[in-house]
């Protein structure tokens, strides 16, 4: 089976997309988000049960979180084609980490990468909408987070030997969505 990687900064609307591409496609596949995958590992060892502390977490109690989750994805991409969501680039009380180590990346071993972006000032509106809690944040910032993204992705393609498509979700959530759902089909 498969694992397809699809990732965007918070406020793309990457899982509105995801739940829309997952609703066009056969029972074959199955949509996990990496961070709910994570935040289940954190509630499990008492850890978290509230997303926003995951980024206060210390580097290690984050990187064991990212292998259980990679473990847990693995397992089910055993017998499920995946799409799998996440951000590539980790914001962390220590700065950015990755989001997907090496010794993850190697477990949920995606096929291909599907980036997600919009504008900063489209991001940046979506964030304000959003119920989260979020940082006041500038254009120039998001600029920085998808330029994070961009390069882990390339990265990461690059070790998996694995194509990077580009989606742009300005406007239209069901073209980004096709855009995924038809490249999942043709692969």
């Amino acid at each position: 089976m498969t694992v397809t990687l699809v990732s965007g900064v918070t406020g793309v609307g990457l899982s509105s997309i995801c739940q829309e591409v997952r609703r066009s496609l056969s029972e074959d596949y199955k949509l996990i988000n990496f961070g709910d995958s994570m935040l289940e590992q954190a509630a499990t060892h008492n850890i978290t049960t509230d997303r926003d502390e995951l980024t206060s977490l210390s580097p290690t109690e984050t990187r064991r979180l990212q292998r259980r989750a990679g473990e847990y994805v693995a397992d089910q991409a055993a017998t499920s084609n995946i799409i799998l969501t996440t951000h590539l680039a980790v914001q962390t009380r220590a700065g950015y980490v990755h989001g997907l180590p090496d010794d993850v990346l190697r477990d949920v071993a995606p096929s291909a990468f599907v980036l997600v972006e919009a504008s900063p000032e489209t991001i940046i509106e979506r964030r304000e909408a959003s119920d989260r809690e979020l940082k006041d944040v500038t254009p120039r910032a998001v600029e920085f987070e998808q330029d994070l993204n961009r390069t882990a992705a390339l990265e990461y393609a690059r070790d998996r030997g694995a194509p990077v498509q580009f989606v742009e979700n300005q406007d239209s959530i069901d073209d980004a969505a096709m855009q995924i759902a038809e490249r999942l089909e043709s692969a």
